[in-house]
Protein backbone atom coordinates (compact mmCIF):
# COMPACT_ATOMS: atom_id res chain seq x y z
CA UNK A 1 0.00 0.00 0.00
CA UNK A 2 1.01 3.20 -1.35
CA UNK A 3 2.19 5.24 2.14
CA UNK A 4 2.66 9.20 2.28
CA UNK A 5 2.92 11.91 4.98
CA UNK A 6 -0.27 13.66 3.61
CA UNK A 7 -3.03 12.99 1.14
CA UNK A 8 -4.74 15.61 -0.31
CA UNK A 9 -8.41 14.97 -1.59
CA UNK A 10 -9.32 17.47 -4.26
CA UNK A 11 -6.95 19.52 -6.89
CA UNK A 12 -8.49 22.99 -6.93
CA UNK A 13 -7.12 26.14 -5.08
CA UNK A 14 -6.97 24.75 -1.76
CA UNK A 15 -6.49 21.79 -2.37
CA UNK A 16 -3.10 21.98 -4.35
CA UNK A 17 -1.77 25.21 -2.66
CA UNK A 18 -1.51 22.69 0.72
CA UNK A 19 0.18 20.14 -1.78
CA UNK A 20 2.57 22.58 -3.46
CA UNK A 21 3.59 24.23 -0.16
CA UNK A 22 3.94 20.46 1.96
CA UNK A 23 5.64 19.45 -1.37
CA UNK A 24 7.73 22.11 -1.42
CA UNK A 25 8.94 21.78 2.27
CA UNK A 26 9.78 18.02 1.46
CA UNK A 27 6.28 16.54 3.00
CA UNK A 28 5.36 13.23 0.60
CA UNK A 29 2.39 14.12 -0.66
CA UNK A 30 -0.37 12.65 -2.47
CA UNK A 31 -3.41 14.64 -4.71
CA UNK A 32 -6.37 12.61 -5.63
CA UNK A 33 -9.48 14.42 -7.54
CA UNK A 34 -12.29 12.39 -9.22
CA UNK A 35 -11.98 14.12 -12.33
CA UNK A 36 -9.42 14.13 -14.89
CA UNK A 37 -7.48 17.90 -15.72
CA UNK A 38 -7.85 19.61 -17.06
CA UNK A 39 -11.76 19.64 -15.92
CA UNK A 40 -14.38 22.34 -15.98
CA UNK A 41 -15.40 23.78 -13.19
CA UNK A 42 -19.09 25.83 -12.28
CA UNK A 43 -18.14 29.19 -11.33
CA UNK A 44 -18.11 32.42 -12.63
CA UNK A 45 -14.03 32.59 -12.56
CA UNK A 46 -13.71 36.16 -11.10
CA UNK A 47 -10.71 36.09 -9.16
CA UNK A 48 -9.94 39.35 -7.08
CA UNK A 49 -6.48 40.71 -7.24
CA UNK A 50 -5.66 39.50 -3.33
CA UNK A 51 -5.77 35.89 -4.59
CA UNK A 52 -3.18 36.80 -6.84
CA UNK A 53 -0.67 38.15 -3.89
CA UNK A 54 -0.91 35.24 -2.09
CA UNK A 55 0.57 33.13 -4.94
CA UNK A 56 4.27 32.97 -5.13
CA UNK A 57 3.95 32.53 -9.13
CA UNK A 58 2.37 34.70 -11.77
CA UNK A 59 -0.98 33.96 -13.22
CA UNK A 60 -1.24 35.73 -16.72
CA UNK A 61 -1.22 32.85 -18.59
CA UNK A 62 -4.44 31.78 -17.60
CA UNK A 63 -6.16 35.71 -17.17
CA UNK A 64 -8.74 36.11 -19.98
CA UNK A 65 -9.67 39.45 -18.48
CA UNK A 66 -8.52 42.15 -15.88
CA UNK A 67 -11.97 44.30 -14.70
CA UNK A 68 -11.70 47.38 -13.28
CA UNK A 69 -15.36 48.96 -14.32
CA UNK A 70 -18.06 47.53 -11.96
CA UNK A 71 -22.15 48.15 -13.72
CA UNK A 72 -24.88 47.57 -10.74
CA UNK A 73 -28.46 47.90 -11.65
CA UNK A 74 -31.72 46.45 -9.57
CA UNK A 75 -34.46 44.72 -11.39
CA UNK A 76 -33.32 46.42 -14.78
CA UNK A 77 -33.15 49.54 -13.16
CA UNK A 78 -31.47 52.27 -11.35
CA UNK A 79 -27.91 51.11 -13.12
CA UNK A 80 -24.59 53.07 -12.43
CA UNK A 81 -20.96 52.33 -13.35
CA UNK A 82 -18.41 52.36 -10.72
CA UNK A 83 -14.92 52.88 -11.79
CA UNK A 84 -12.06 51.37 -10.07
CA UNK A 85 -9.06 53.00 -12.01
CA UNK A 86 -7.04 50.12 -11.80
CA UNK A 87 -8.10 46.28 -12.21
CA UNK A 88 -9.57 44.97 -8.82
CA UNK A 89 -10.23 41.19 -10.75
CA UNK A 90 -8.85 39.04 -12.62
CA UNK A 91 -11.30 36.74 -15.24
CA UNK A 92 -9.95 32.83 -15.96
CA UNK A 93 -11.55 29.39 -16.75
CA UNK A 94 -11.49 27.59 -13.65
CA UNK A 95 -10.29 24.81 -15.71
CA UNK A 96 -6.91 26.28 -16.70
CA UNK A 97 -6.71 28.37 -13.59
CA UNK A 98 -6.96 25.52 -11.49
CA UNK A 99 -4.44 23.18 -13.98
CA UNK A 100 -2.15 26.17 -13.36
CA UNK A 101 -2.48 25.49 -9.19
CA UNK A 102 -2.15 21.68 -9.92
CA UNK A 103 1.05 22.03 -12.25
CA UNK A 104 3.04 24.67 -9.46
CA UNK A 105 2.04 21.67 -6.87
CA UNK A 106 3.15 19.07 -8.96
CA UNK A 107 6.54 20.57 -9.84
CA UNK A 108 7.35 20.95 -5.82
CA UNK A 109 7.08 17.61 -5.96
CA UNK A 110 3.61 16.04 -5.11
CA UNK A 111 2.18 13.21 -6.81
CA UNK A 112 -1.32 13.21 -8.76
CA UNK A 113 -3.79 10.56 -9.35
CA UNK A 114 -6.41 11.31 -11.05
CA UNK A 115 -9.92 9.82 -11.88
CA UNK A 116 -9.76 8.43 -8.01
CA UNK A 117 -12.81 8.25 -6.42
CA UNK A 118 -12.31 8.15 -2.20
CA UNK A 119 -14.98 5.06 -1.72
CA UNK A 120 -13.87 4.87 2.16
CA UNK A 121 -11.83 6.50 4.59
CA UNK A 122 -10.37 4.88 8.30
CA UNK A 123 -9.17 7.16 10.67
CA UNK A 124 -7.83 4.96 13.21
CA UNK A 125 -4.62 5.65 14.41
CA UNK A 126 -3.63 6.69 10.65
CA UNK A 127 -5.15 8.26 7.37
CA UNK A 128 -6.60 5.33 5.12
CA UNK A 129 -7.98 5.66 1.97
CA UNK A 130 -9.92 3.50 -0.16
CA UNK A 131 -10.36 4.17 -4.35
CA UNK A 132 -11.61 1.88 -6.84
CA UNK A 133 -8.08 -0.69 -7.40
CA UNK A 134 -6.15 1.38 -5.14
CA UNK A 135 -5.19 1.98 -2.07
CA UNK A 136 -2.97 4.70 0.21
CA UNK A 137 -1.94 5.64 3.69
CA UNK A 138 -0.77 8.62 5.52
CA UNK A 139 -0.36 10.62 8.64
CA UNK A 140 -3.00 13.12 7.86
CA UNK A 141 -5.54 14.21 5.14
CA UNK A 142 -6.98 17.53 4.04
CA UNK A 143 -10.01 17.52 2.58
CA UNK A 144 -10.71 20.00 -0.26
CA UNK A 145 -13.23 18.23 -2.00
CA UNK A 146 -15.53 20.97 -2.85
CA UNK A 147 -18.93 21.94 -1.21
CA UNK A 148 -20.05 18.72 -1.23
CA UNK A 149 -17.27 17.76 0.38
CA UNK A 150 -18.26 13.42 0.67
CA UNK A 151 -14.94 12.84 2.42
CA UNK A 152 -15.35 15.33 4.58
CA UNK A 153 -18.34 14.03 5.84
CA UNK A 154 -16.43 10.70 6.25
CA UNK A 155 -14.16 12.18 8.86
CA UNK A 156 -16.72 13.39 10.73
CA UNK A 157 -16.19 17.15 9.91
CA UNK A 158 -18.23 20.54 8.52
CA UNK A 159 -21.51 19.64 9.91
CA UNK A 160 -23.95 22.56 10.63
CA UNK A 161 -22.21 25.04 7.25
CA UNK A 162 -25.26 26.92 6.05
CA UNK A 163 -25.39 26.95 1.99
CA UNK A 164 -26.59 28.64 -0.82
CA UNK A 165 -27.49 28.07 -5.09
CA UNK A 166 -25.72 29.23 -7.61
CA UNK A 167 -26.21 28.39 -11.41
CA UNK A 168 -24.23 29.59 -14.47
CA UNK A 169 -23.85 29.18 -17.95
CA UNK A 170 -20.99 29.98 -20.65
CA UNK A 171 -22.42 32.16 -23.43
CA UNK A 172 -20.65 32.63 -26.83
CA UNK A 173 -22.09 36.28 -27.71
CA UNK A 174 -21.33 37.87 -30.82
CA UNK A 175 -18.01 39.76 -31.62
CA UNK A 176 -20.07 43.26 -30.78
CA UNK A 177 -21.38 41.72 -27.75
CA UNK A 178 -18.15 40.35 -26.27
CA UNK A 179 -16.13 43.11 -27.17
CA UNK A 180 -18.72 45.69 -25.33
CA UNK A 181 -18.58 44.43 -21.98
CA UNK A 182 -14.60 43.43 -21.95
CA UNK A 183 -13.16 44.89 -18.82
CA UNK A 184 -16.78 45.30 -17.15
CA UNK A 185 -18.43 43.38 -14.34
CA UNK A 186 -22.25 43.34 -14.18
CA UNK A 187 -23.87 42.75 -11.65
CA UNK A 188 -27.77 42.34 -11.63
CA UNK A 189 -29.42 42.71 -8.05
CA UNK A 190 -32.84 41.77 -6.91
CA UNK A 191 -33.16 38.62 -5.40
CA UNK A 192 -35.08 38.43 -2.19
CA UNK A 193 -34.04 37.94 0.98
CA UNK A 194 -30.79 38.86 -1.51
CA UNK A 195 -29.18 37.17 -4.30
CA UNK A 196 -27.65 38.71 -7.55
CA UNK A 197 -26.87 37.97 -11.46
CA UNK A 198 -23.70 38.50 -13.01
CA UNK A 199 -21.77 38.47 -15.90
CA UNK A 200 -18.35 38.00 -16.33
CA UNK A 201 -16.25 38.63 -19.44
CA UNK A 202 -13.85 36.00 -20.96
CA UNK A 203 -12.06 35.71 -23.84
CA UNK A 204 -14.11 33.78 -26.14
CA UNK A 205 -17.51 33.77 -23.56
CA UNK A 206 -19.32 35.47 -21.45
CA UNK A 207 -20.12 33.54 -17.79
CA UNK A 208 -23.60 34.75 -16.46
CA UNK A 209 -25.25 33.24 -13.70
CA UNK A 210 -27.01 33.69 -10.67
CA UNK A 211 -26.80 32.91 -6.95
CA UNK A 212 -29.55 32.80 -4.20
CA UNK A 213 -30.57 31.15 -1.39
CA UNK A 214 -30.73 27.44 -1.55
CA UNK A 215 -34.58 26.93 -1.36
CA UNK A 216 -35.11 29.49 -4.29
CA UNK A 217 -32.43 26.83 -5.96
CA UNK A 218 -35.57 25.64 -8.12
CA UNK A 219 -35.87 28.97 -9.78
CA UNK A 220 -32.04 29.57 -11.05
CA UNK A 221 -32.77 28.39 -14.38
CA UNK A 222 -35.78 30.59 -15.46
CA UNK A 223 -33.97 33.60 -13.99
CA UNK A 224 -30.75 33.20 -15.73
CA UNK A 225 -32.75 32.64 -18.83
CA UNK A 226 -34.34 36.15 -18.00
CA UNK A 227 -31.47 37.61 -17.69
CA UNK A 228 -29.67 37.14 -20.72
CA UNK A 229 -32.72 37.66 -22.34
CA UNK A 230 -33.01 41.06 -21.23
CA UNK A 231 -29.19 41.35 -22.44
CA UNK A 232 -30.07 40.61 -25.78
CA UNK A 233 -28.35 37.28 -25.76
CA UNK A 234 -31.10 35.06 -26.52
CA UNK A 235 -29.78 33.84 -29.52
CA UNK A 236 -26.52 33.36 -28.18
CA UNK A 237 -25.12 29.92 -27.99
CA UNK A 238 -24.53 28.57 -24.62
CA UNK A 239 -21.83 26.07 -24.04
CA UNK A 240 -22.43 24.67 -20.93
CA UNK A 241 -25.14 25.41 -18.08
CA UNK A 242 -24.30 23.45 -14.65
CA UNK A 243 -25.17 24.63 -10.77
CA UNK A 244 -23.55 24.59 -7.93
CA UNK A 245 -23.75 25.30 -4.47
CA UNK A 246 -21.62 27.79 -2.19
CA UNK A 247 -21.27 27.44 1.71
CA UNK A 248 -20.87 29.36 4.40
CA UNK A 249 -18.97 28.92 7.91
CA UNK A 250 -20.70 31.47 10.20
CA UNK A 251 -19.90 29.80 13.65
CA UNK A 252 -17.36 27.21 15.25
CA UNK A 253 -18.70 24.48 12.98
CA UNK A 254 -16.10 21.36 13.19
CA UNK A 255 -13.12 21.59 10.28
CA UNK A 256 -10.34 19.47 11.88
CA UNK A 257 -9.75 16.89 14.57
CA UNK A 258 -6.43 14.52 14.76
CA UNK A 259 -6.11 13.69 11.17
CA UNK A 260 -8.14 15.46 9.08
CA UNK A 261 -9.09 19.15 7.90
CA UNK A 262 -11.38 20.68 5.38
CA UNK A 263 -9.83 23.80 3.44
CA UNK A 264 -11.59 25.79 0.95
CA UNK A 265 -15.29 25.26 -0.28
CA UNK A 266 -15.57 22.00 2.06
CA UNK A 267 -14.96 24.09 5.05
CA UNK A 268 -17.51 26.55 3.87
CA UNK A 269 -15.06 29.56 3.49
CA UNK A 270 -16.54 31.95 1.17
CA UNK A 271 -17.99 35.32 1.75
CA UNK A 272 -22.03 36.20 2.00
CA UNK A 273 -21.18 39.67 0.25
CA UNK A 274 -19.84 38.79 -2.87
CA UNK A 275 -20.24 34.17 -2.69
CA UNK A 276 -16.41 34.71 -3.43
CA UNK A 277 -14.26 31.75 -1.82
CA UNK A 278 -11.22 31.47 -4.38
CA UNK A 279 -8.79 33.90 -2.28
CA UNK A 280 -10.38 32.08 1.34
CA UNK A 281 -8.99 28.65 -0.19
CA UNK A 282 -5.74 29.50 -1.67
CA UNK A 283 -5.37 30.82 2.18
CA UNK A 284 -6.72 27.89 4.14
CA UNK A 285 -4.50 25.61 1.66
CA UNK A 286 -1.64 28.02 3.10
CA UNK A 287 -3.35 27.61 6.71
CA UNK A 288 -3.50 23.92 6.03
CA UNK A 289 -0.08 23.05 5.24
CA UNK A 290 1.12 25.20 7.97
CA UNK A 291 -0.42 22.80 10.48
CA UNK A 292 0.46 19.57 8.68
CA UNK A 293 3.99 20.45 8.73
CA UNK A 294 3.37 21.45 12.46
CA UNK A 295 1.80 17.92 13.06
CA UNK A 296 4.41 16.08 11.16
CA UNK A 297 7.09 17.57 13.81
CA UNK A 298 5.57 16.16 16.17
CA UNK A 299 2.56 18.55 17.25
CA UNK A 300 -0.94 18.05 16.23
CA UNK A 301 -3.32 19.94 13.32
CA UNK A 302 -6.16 20.52 15.45
CA UNK A 303 -4.50 23.75 15.42
CA UNK A 304 -5.62 24.84 12.24
CA UNK A 305 -9.23 25.30 13.23
CA UNK A 306 -8.05 28.09 15.54
CA UNK A 307 -5.58 29.66 13.00
CA UNK A 308 -9.17 29.82 10.61
CA UNK A 309 -10.79 31.23 13.69
CA UNK A 310 -8.40 33.99 13.89
CA UNK A 311 -7.13 34.97 10.01
CA UNK A 312 -10.19 33.82 8.08
CA UNK A 313 -13.22 34.27 10.22
CA UNK A 314 -13.08 37.89 10.73
CA UNK A 315 -13.01 38.60 7.64
CA UNK A 316 -16.59 36.16 6.74
CA UNK A 317 -17.89 37.20 9.49
CA UNK A 318 -17.49 41.23 8.41
CA UNK A 319 -18.49 40.74 4.96
CA UNK A 320 -21.82 38.65 6.32
CA UNK A 321 -22.52 41.83 8.34
CA UNK A 322 -21.88 44.33 5.42
CA UNK A 323 -24.08 41.92 3.13
CA UNK A 324 -27.13 42.07 5.75
CA UNK A 325 -26.49 46.10 5.47
CA UNK A 326 -26.35 46.49 1.89
CA UNK A 327 -29.56 43.89 1.01
CA UNK A 328 -31.46 45.43 3.56
CA UNK A 329 -31.44 49.10 2.96
CA UNK A 330 -31.79 47.47 -0.73
CA UNK A 331 -35.36 46.03 0.51
CA UNK A 332 -36.46 49.05 2.76
CA UNK A 333 -35.75 51.74 0.15
CA UNK A 334 -34.59 50.16 -3.22
CA UNK A 335 -34.52 53.23 -5.47
CA UNK A 336 -33.08 55.68 -3.18
CA UNK A 337 -30.67 52.84 -1.95
CA UNK A 338 -29.71 52.76 -5.71
CA UNK A 339 -29.53 56.20 -6.18
CA UNK A 340 -27.32 57.00 -3.21
CA UNK A 341 -25.19 53.78 -3.64
CA UNK A 342 -24.44 55.05 -6.94
CA UNK A 343 -23.39 58.61 -5.66
CA UNK A 344 -21.68 56.76 -2.26
CA UNK A 345 -17.63 56.73 -3.60
CA UNK A 346 -16.34 55.83 0.03
CA UNK A 347 -18.82 52.01 -0.57
CA UNK A 348 -17.45 51.11 -4.28
CA UNK A 349 -13.60 52.61 -3.53
CA UNK A 350 -13.61 50.56 0.03
CA UNK A 351 -15.14 47.33 -2.20
CA UNK A 352 -12.31 47.97 -4.58
CA UNK A 353 -9.47 48.14 -1.94
CA UNK A 354 -10.79 45.24 -0.19
CA UNK A 355 -10.58 42.60 -3.77
CA UNK A 356 -7.26 44.45 -4.33
CA UNK A 357 -6.07 43.25 -1.15
CA UNK A 358 -5.17 46.88 -0.07
CA UNK A 359 -7.57 46.48 3.03
CA UNK A 360 -10.21 44.36 4.37
CA UNK A 361 -14.20 43.46 5.27
CA UNK A 362 -13.11 43.87 8.82
CA UNK A 363 -11.42 46.99 8.64
CA UNK A 364 -13.86 49.19 6.13
CA UNK A 365 -16.49 47.44 8.44
CA UNK A 366 -14.43 49.35 12.16
CA UNK A 367 -14.54 52.77 10.29
CA UNK A 368 -18.38 53.01 10.68
CA UNK A 369 -18.88 51.05 13.92
CA UNK A 370 -22.43 51.72 14.61
CA UNK A 371 -24.12 50.48 11.37
CA UNK A 372 -22.32 46.99 12.07
CA UNK A 373 -23.27 47.47 15.59
CA UNK A 374 -26.99 48.09 14.68
CA UNK A 375 -26.62 45.17 11.96
CA UNK A 376 -25.71 42.26 14.17
CA UNK A 377 -28.41 43.11 16.96
CA UNK A 378 -31.32 43.06 13.93
CA UNK A 379 -29.59 39.32 13.34
CA UNK A 380 -29.70 38.62 16.48
CA UNK A 381 -33.35 39.34 16.15
CA UNK A 382 -33.89 37.44 13.30
CA UNK A 383 -32.03 34.32 14.45
CA UNK A 384 -29.88 35.19 11.12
Amino acid sequence: MAQFDCIVVGAGPAGSTAARELASAGARVLIVDRAEFPRYKACGGGIPLRTEKLLPFPIDSVVEDSVSLLRVAHNGSGAFVRDSGQPFAHMVMREQFDALLLEHARHAGAEFRPGTTVRALDLNGEVAIQADGFEARAQFIVCADGAHSPVGKMAGLGGGIAECAAWEVEVRAPALKQKAYRGTALIELGGRPWGYAWLFPKADVLSIGIVLPREQAGTMKDRVNAYIRSLGLENADVDIARGHKIRFRRGAEPIANEHALLAGDSAGLADEFTQEGISYAVESGRLAARNVLRGLGGGTITGYQRDIDREVMPELKAARLIAFMFYGMLHRAPRPWMFASGHMGYLWDAFFAVQRGESTYAREAARVPLLPGIARRMMERHGS
